[in-house]
Parts: structure tokens; sequence; C-alpha cells
């Protein structure tokens, strides 16, 4: 399979998309994870019973509207060799977890975040989420338990956004209880 870099500097070559040197610093790294994805699937029947490999660390993209970040993300995704994989629009996304959520608190009374965050976990493998942006009390609420739970359970994380870590939510109701999604994001995206 050709790599990554080499995809995109085809492209370039080819007149389908201009070469940037930020872009091309994002697609190394996201070159790296995608090798690192790749070993760290268990392949065959004894695959299954190795010890699982390391938790890798995803990527938070951000940068100015029209730099290419959808682009080098759905690259990534296109690219990456693992059949556990969901590429989706943030608010996509999160429309489907307050559904998944929805469900479980009719059907029970205690937590269902951590249900949700394991769900999604056993699907994907891989998780690429296009233009996260928080706008809602509710989503910001969420959104730290259900990384942490998706984080722990082995999911690789890519998201893509118009905003720095930092400015999420800014301003937003409570943001302090906020913070630490931040901070989570900061450390293992």
């Amino acid at each position: 399979m050709p790599e990554l870099l080499d995809l995109y500097r085809t492209a370039a070559a080819r007149g389908d998309l201009r070469s940037d040197t930020a872009q091309e610093k994002v697609l190394a790294r996201l070159a790296v994870l995608s090798d690192a994805l790749a070993a760290s699937t268990p392949r065959g029947l004894l695959g299954r019973f190795r010890k699982p490999a390391e938790k890798l660390k995803g990527l938070y993209i951000f940068g100015e509207v029209g730099r290419g970040k959808t682009m080098l993300m759905d690259l990534f995704f296109a690219h990456a060799a693992i059949a556990s994989k969901r590429r989706v629009h943030f608010h996509a996304f999160m429309q489907d977890v307050h559904a998944r959520l929805h469900a479980l608190r009719r059907n029970q009374a205690q937590d269902a975040i951590a249900p949700v965050a394991k769900a999604i976990a056993a699907e994907s493998r891989l998780l690429c989420l296009d233009e996260m942006q928080v706008t809602d009390i509710a989503d910001a609420m969420i959104l730290g338990r259900l990384f942490e739970g998706l984080l722990a359970a082995g999911t690789v994380i890519v998201t893509t956004s118009n905003l720095a870590p930092a400015d999420l939510y800014k301003d937003g109701l409570n943001r302090q209880l906020f913070l630490p999604f931040i901070r989570l994001i900061e450390e293992r995206l």
C-alpha cells in the first residue's frame, strides 16, 4: 500500500491539491499513527490471544477554515489499514451519543455514559471526528467522561476543529467543569 505522504505528494504533483508544509507535517504524524494502528491490530486467531498493545495517542488537528484539515483526516482514514474504524461529523456523532444515552436511561437508572463509551469503543478502534465544536452545555458535560471511556478502551481518536483545544466551549456555562476535557485532549490527542 502506498505511503500516506506519497499519496499526498502524488495528488499535489497531479495538481489535485497545492502542497503545503504544514499539511505535510500533520500527514507525517498521521502516517506514524496509521503504521502504529496497523501494527497493533491483532491478526488471525492467535492474534486474539496476544497481550493488548500499548494505548496509542490520537491527534487533534486544528487551524483556520480552508486549511485542509478534513482532507488530511479523510486521506488518513482511507489509508488506515484496520477494519474497525468510523469517520463522522462531530455534530452527527453527538446526536448518536445522545440517542444512545436516552435509550439506556429509559431502561436503567444508573449512569449511561460508561456503557455508551464501551459500545462505541467496541464498534470502532479508530474514531475520526470532523469539525469538533462544543457550544452545548449538555455536550460539554458528557464529552470528558465519554472520551475518557473511549481512550481507556483503546479507541484512537483523530479529530479536526477550527479551534485550539483551549478555545473549545469558550465562555460557556460552567466552563470550569469542561476544563478537564481540554486537558485530556491536550495530553492524549
